[in-house]
């Protein structure tokens, strides 16, 4: 009777492997350079989930192959540029996870409340006997935020050389970017360039192409997605962790973890997700070139493509991304170039 029990074991685990394995094999697809379509435009969002700088235009041209190769190098793959099973593996594990280095103060059940999990699984990703742990420790933290995510800073500073032919706009329109910022960030006080100019380009590399375009002036009619007190401003300052000099493109709204975020003007979604540096954050098209954004939170409660009304709940508050404490960052963009908020609200 034993040997019939054993038998019927085999066979049934034979079948399961047999299964997982035609599984997994249907949930992906192999891709290569010159292939295009829906399949690569997805595995171009993953690469920009990861901080690969590549446009999502669902072509696999050099910039995705380049990408491609870097993973697979960072992986141990061998480097061939082509997406295969192994490949595609360890691509989902790596959008699922955040890298997470402990702060002082930290503690487990205040990063479970943050990320939208729970302590076990914390727990459990790093294998983790007790709840302790220490400043400087390296985490694994599942991604489980709501929406599709977009883990990437929203300019790549890239050198340039200034050609001849070049102008502030002809390289905005390049870079996908603003004469405007162009000139911040190099403190540029004309429009005046010079061959071999050395400029550093802010590179727009999150994917705000779907929005609006601006065709007329922005109302004032835009309602406080919280109500709280300011903690850091529109415009230059020191960043409050890394210690030096930036442009904070909004302003930080001191609020408790788990407060409320509303839409400041009715809209639709853009994105829902990560974004690096951002944490959980919430875009919405409001139409006429104008999209605001709210960062840094706990927990996301709307999806891309969904459209939200003024006032309607997005979000609730957190400390996610690079963050020194729970608050919201929230920002005006206007044809994705960062405005003032504190001009549009009422």
């Amino acid at each position: 009777m034993k040997k019939k029990q054993l038998a019927a074991i085999f066979i049934l685990t034979m079948l399961i492997c047999s299964f997982t394995i035609k599984t997994a094999e249907a949930n992906y697809r192999i891709l290569e350079r010159g292939m295009y379509g829906r399949a690569v435009r997805k595995l171009q969002e993953d690469l920009v989930m990861l901080g690969k700088k590549v446009m999502i235009d669902g072509i696999f041209g050099p910039s995705t192959e380049d990408a491609i190769e870097e993973f697979q190098k960072q992986s141990g793959l061998p480097a061939d540029g082509v997406v295969g099973e192994e490949t595609w593996t360890e691509l989902l594990k790596a959008v699922r996870y955040e890298n997470y280095t402990v702060r002082a103060g930290d503690t487990l059940y205040d990063l479970a409340q943050d990320y939208g999990i729970t302590v076990e699984v914390v727990k459990k990703a790093n294998d983790l006997d007790s709840n302790l742990i220490r400043p400087g420790q390296e985490l694994i933290i599942p991604k489980s935020a709501l929406g599709g995510a977009i883990v990437t800073d929203f300019y790549k500073m890239v050198p340039y050389t200034v050609q001849s032919g070049d102008s502030l706009q002809s390289l905005a329109k390049r870079f996908h970017t603003t004469v405007r910022t162009i000139k911040r960030v190099n403190n540029l006080n004309s429009n005046r360039i010079r061959i071999g100019q050395e400029l550093t380009m802010p590179k727009l590399v999150i994917d705000l192409s779907g929005s609006s375009k601006n065709v007329r002036a922005v109302d004032k009619d835009f309602i406080w997605p919280v109500n709280g007190r300011i903690s850091s401003d529109y415009g230059w300052r020191t960043h409050p962790i890394l210690q030096k000099k930036d442009f904070h493109g909004g302003i930080d709204v001191a609020v408790g973890r788990g407060t409320a975020v509303k839409a400041a003007k009715a809209g639709t979604v853009l994105h829902s997700g990560w974004i690096k540096g951002f944490g959980r954050t919430v875009t919405i098209d409001h139409g006429n070139g104008v999209v605001t954004l709210y960062a840094h939170n706990s927990e996301l409660v709307v999806r891309a493509g969904q459209y939200v009304k003024q006032g309607e709940v997005i979000a609730k508050s957190g400390n996610t991304g690079l963050s020194t404490g729970p608050h919201l960052d929230f920002r005006i963009l206007i044809d994705s170039e960062p405005v003032n908020p504190m001009q549009y609200l009422n």
